[in-house]
């Protein structure tokens, strides 16, 4: 099985988001490099079990819920993706996006 690192750096940016602190803090709290945070959470290095678990802990995440789908194609990563930060918004934030998308989608249509 070859994991998608893209897909955990996602994931990794997503709740050091909602956590609220950049990549500096971040870096500076786990004793890691900005560099190092930056180039995980494009996906263009590779995370030894340990820090991932460290960084796991201080997101306050499992593991398992920053590897989750890794493997799946692209497309079904975008949809759990997409799902996942929807799910985060709040209600208003929803119908707002939802609203949104509505006339994306009757725009596009009509070109």
């Amino acid at each position: 099985m070859e994991l998608n690192y893209q897909i955990i750096g996602n994931r990794i940016k997503n709740y050091r988001r909602i956590k609220g602190v950049t990549q500096e803090k971040m870096a500076e709290d786990l004793y890691l490099s900005v560099g190092f945070i930056s180039q995980l959470e494009r996906g263009i290095c590779k995370v030894s079990l340990d820090t991932l678990g460290n960084i796991a802990e201080y997101l306050e995440c499992s593991i398992a819920s920053i590897l989750e789908g890794s493997n799946q194609p692209s497309s079904a990563f975008h949809q759990s993706e997409f799902l996942s930060l929807y799910e985060a918004l709040s209600p208003e934030d929803q119908k707002l996006f939802f609203a949104m998308i509505v006339a994306y989608s009757k725009q596009k249509n009509e070109l």
